[in-house]
């Protein structure tokens, strides 16, 4: 039997205009005895698939715990807001 993939979640890339994050679960992603894993793809365009990984549910929580402390460790670098010397939203132009 094939692999089965099942949509989870499909969301658009931040700082992008139509690149899309789609996760899904896949049912024996190697063959008729491999585990399911988690697929998270990046499209370009909505349809074209330029990347991928795939994680064993048994990675799932050491995974996250990562994700978590990746964005506690942006959080602690400081940085200069977007266009603050502008006091707009929006930057400028010459």
């Amino acid at each position: 039997m094939a692999s089965q993939h099942i949509e989870v979640k499909t969301l658009k890339l931040a700082h992008s205009t139509d690149d899309t994050v789609k996760i899904e679960h896949v049912e024996k992603p190697y063959g008729e005895y491999s585990s399911p894993v988690v697929s998270i793809a990046i499209y370009s365009h909505g349809k074209d698939k330029v990347s991928e990984i795939e994680i064993p549910y048994e990675n799932i929580e050491e995974f996250f715990k990562a994700l978590n402390e990746s964005v506690a460790l942006c959080d602690s670098i400081p940085r200069t807001e977007p266009h603050a010397e502008l006091n707009s939203d929006i930057g400028g132009g010459a």
